[in-house]
């Protein structure tokens, strides 16, 4: 199974984005795990240094807000292969 996690904080203001975007790629992707995980609550992990930061299976895929196709694209091509 895939993994995102999307690593936000309080006061970040591409974080709310980040919410929204998730939200609604959890209606779309319902076999991708997603979590929002807020670095005022849980510790960094070593490669993330920034937020939003989104993080597929343990690898930084986007530093920031991508597009919401780019994103989509890359969830779609990530399950290709998990499917492969």
């Amino acid at each position: 199974m895939l993994t995102l996690h999307v690593y936000v904080t309080a006061g970040c203001w591409g974080c709310t984005e980040a919410e929204r975007l998730v939200a609604e790629l959890r209606l779309h992707f319902p076999q991708v795990a997603m979590a929002l995980l807020d670095l005022n609550v849980v510790p960094a992990p070593p490669n993330v240094f920034a937020t939003p930061t989104y993080v597929l299976n343990g690898r930084v895929i986007y530093l920031g807000n991508p597009r919401r196709a780019d994103l989509q694209q890359t969830l779609l091509d990530a399950l290709a292969q998990s499917d492969a």
